[in-house]
């Protein structure tokens, strides 16, 4: 009930703001979102293949359905998991099926900071550089479709990093039909999911309005020695049609996990412990799972109103609001050493609470549409680490006597010296960030076949950091603020060629907020702090029909501003924050699926990424150089099931890169990864009981890894060949893993 008040609390101090910003799609162009436990009367023609790509496209976009996700994939997973199927994307798991946070979910070679992610429209992520906890927010039950957007889109597209494209959940509807639907999965490493949802139905008594909650419980021991896991998560979602012409939503989502938190392995170590070595059991050793584990908690709330004042007119005005609070134990993570008294760890605290505003007012004639909106987001968010003294007894007190503290006291800041607030602090701080963007937009179809959409859009964030501990080895205080603010324009076309069939090009400018790091040094410099710019330039086709569903495209994406560290001071801190001239990307991609009868489809996609630093010509690190998939999906009668198989080609990992611009970058040695293949099976049999308390069931069987592949991901270098061994490091993948699940619709 105390939780329940907070949430609340902090939706109500979001709807006090000012109303200024966006919003996605007007009420008349949405579908609802509704799981449904019979498959045979869910699913209609190809929309249980793994994506679909839409006729009207103005840029390269991938659509994962309801279907697809509700009987093919895992139900533990989380948004990576799904959108690893979608063309040029890749991720790395290590621990299961959404059992742990994705270490490298790319994005046409854009690691997790450089694109949006959004939930209803909301951009959300970290503060610091707006990367994402995949296994914090959203579990695929909750989710009813994902969309993967690979470009900048519109002036009215949203977020800090527009910049490598978005990837979009949108929430599961409430049922149009009363009932309550409990599922329970069971599978491998002792994985165990209870999920509870209950649906109104669409009420007379509510005046039409419908409310979906539901309540889930995961743990896990995970695929990775002593790596446990647990999360508990609650949903509420309520809508609610005011008149025939405005709809009102509101939802709701808490989180709270635990989990142990292992990092990367050696071949030293994977050699000699296993390929599921994670954490130990041993007090007396670095690697103990009491050392390294962390817990978290987030929410996620908004109101949306959507209304359509008159027969040209719609508004939509979201007020948003969603925090995340992680505490967790750290260092010295995974290392095999013989025994000694005292480690020296850490405790860690990055907490932020974010609350935002969108409004939209659109006006549509025989011409076409106009968008006209903002978007307003503020938050805050401190964040500290200070030491820990870890005993052979597994005692976890703070030790500040002068021999055993990990963080000395430094002259060049009195607030580290013993008996001191921040003694034996790391970093201790306070940032704070505001965002404004107003936009105006256009689809104009100046010809029955022709869609132009022309848009502008005004950017400025502003960022704050007071620290009485920087980040930084001298660890001063700073108190800095730095703004940017970006103009940005928008063209794009869409020619219908036939009813089924169109071509289109986009010109478009994508921006990336400062990322903190960039804060990380003694004396930051105003010009030398920059956002990341793109020039997107794609064109593409579409074609689809009753069987066939098909698009491909080609871009070529001008990055600049790459942020970097330079050569370190005496200090050990970075000399200087360097911004490089930045890296080209270019590549092509397809996608397609068909309908061959007797509920059998198929369905491929194939990408290729070449992506290249421009002063250097070095490869940019972590792109694949390819990704493809293929598979088949089957529906017919109580039966359905899927095979797909997942392909990421190799990618360039370096010791380090301290200057892009120059030849080699400043590194000493390249490795390649890997290129490799993971497969998954599902299979499954609903039927409708007719009952009076049990309507219908669902059984399905999902295998991982389903021809146990032995995967390890390359993931950091030594600076020699030599120390290849025990200095390069690996996230190892999951073997084989089996998941069964049963779910009914009771009442």
């Amino acid at each position: 009930m105390k939780k329940s008040t907070t949430v609340v609390l902090h939706l109500i101090t979001a709807c006090a703001m000012p109303a200024l910003a966006l919003a996605i799609e007007g009420p008349e162009s949405r579908e609802r979102l509704e799981e449904v436990e019979v498959v045979a009367k869910a699913i209609a023609l190809n929309t249980d293949v793994p994506t679909s790509v839409k006729v009207d496209a103005f840029q390269p976009s991938s659509v994962i359905g309801l279907a697809y996700i509700a009987n093919n994939v895992v139900p533990t997973a989380d948004f990576a998991t799904i959108a690893n199927i979608a063309p040029g994307v890749s991720n790395v798991e290590t621990n299961g099926p959404g059992l742990s946070e994705s270490k490298h979910l790319t994005i046409r070679g854009f690691d997790d900071s450089l694109y949006n992610v959004t939930f209803d429209g909301v951009p959300f992520g970290d503060q610091n550089d707006w990367s994402h906890h995949t296994t914090s927010y959203f579990p695929a039950k909750l989710i009813g479709e994902v969309t993967v957007d690979r470009g900048p889109g519109k002036a009215s597209t949203i977020g800090q990093a527009t910049f490598g494209g978005t990837l979009g959940m949108r929430s599961k509807d409430p049922a149009s039909v009363a009932g309550i639907i409990p599922t329970y999965d069971y599978g491998s490493w002792n994985t165990q999911l209870t999920h509870i949802e209950g649906n109104t139905g669409i009420s007379d008594k509510l005046a039409g309005g419908s409310m979906i909650a539901s309540y889930q419980k995961m743990s896990s021991d995970g695929y990775r020695s002593n790596s446990e896991l647990s999360r508990d998560t609650y949903y509420f979602k309520y809508l609610q049609p005011v008149g025939s012409d405005t709809t009102i939503t509101l939802l709701s989502t808490y989180n709270r996990i635990a989990f142990n938190n292992p990092s990367t392995v050696t071949q030293s170590q994977i050699d000699t412990l296993g390929r599921d070595y994670g954490l130990g059991t041993n007090a007396a050793a670095t690697d103990y799972t009491g050392y390294n584990f962390q817990f978290k908690t987030a929410d996620f709330e908004y109101l949306d109103i959507e209304t359509k004042l008159n027969d040209a007119w719609t508004l939509n005005n979201k007020l948003y609001t969603y925090s995340y609070n992680n505490r967790s134990r750290e260092k010295p993570k995974t290392k095999v050493v013989s025994l000694v008294t005292n480690f020296l760890g850490s405790y860690k605290v990055n907490e932020y609470r974010t609350s935002g505003d969108q409004l939209t007012l659109s006006y549509k004639d025989s011409n076409g549409t106009l968008r006209i909106g903002g978007w307003y987001d503020q938050t805050r968010n401190p964040r500290y680490l200070y030491g820990l003294n870890y005993t052979q007894t597994g005692n976890k007190a703070i030790d500040l006597s002068a021999l055993t503290v990990q963080f000395p006291a430094v002259t060049a800041n009195p607030l580290t010296a013993a008996g001191q607030p921040y003694y034996n602090y790391s970093y201790a701080m306070l940032d704070s960030a505001h965002t404004f963007q107003s936009f105006i937009d256009y689809d104009w179809t100046p010809l029955e076949s022709l869609l132009v959409n022309v848009g502008w859009k005004h950017f400025r964030f502003s960022r704050t950091m007071d620290a009485a501990v920087n980040g930084t080895k001298a660890r001063k205080q700073l108190v800095f603020s730095h703004d940017d603010v970006k103009d940005m324009g928008f063209l794009s076309a869409n020619w219908r060629v036939a009813s089924n069939w169109s071509v289109y090009a986009q010109a478009a400018q994508g921006f990336l907020s400062p990322n903190l790091n960039q804060f990380y040094v003694d004396t930051p410099d105003q010009n030398t702090i920059r956002p990341g710019t793109t020039m997107n330039l794609q064109a593409g086709v579409v074609y689809n029909n009753e069987r066939f569903n098909f698009g491909a495209d080609v871009y070529d994406v001008d990055f600049k501003n790459y942020a970097y560290k330079g050569p370190t001071n005496s200090s050990g801190d970075p000399a200087y924050i360097g911004v490089a001239e930045g890296a080209r990307y270019k590549g092509y991609e397809a996608e397609g699926s068909y309908d061959f009868g007797y509920g059998l489809s198929g369905y491929a996609n194939y990408s290729a990424i070449k992506a290249t630093f421009k002063g250097s010509d070095l490869d940019v690190p972590t792109v694949p150089k390819t990704t493809a998939a293929f598979g088949l999906t089957y529906n017919r009668g109580a039966f359905f099931g899927s095979i797909t198989e997942k392909y990421v080609g190799s990618w360039a990992v370096y010791d380090t890169i301290s200057n892009p611009d120059v030849a080699g970058g400043g590194a000493t040695r390249r490795a390649d990864s890997d290129a490799y293949w993971m497969g998954d099976l599902a299979v499954g049999y609903s039927t409708d009981l007719g009952l009076s308390v049990v309507r219908s069931m669902k059984v399905r069987l999902q295998v991982t890894n389903v021809f146990d592949k032995k995967v390890q991901v390359l993931d950091g270098i030594a600076a020699t060949a030599a120390s290849a061994y025990t200095g390069d490091t690996f996230n190892v993948l999951p073997e084989r893993g089996y998941f069964l699940s049963i779910s009914g619709e009771l009442f």
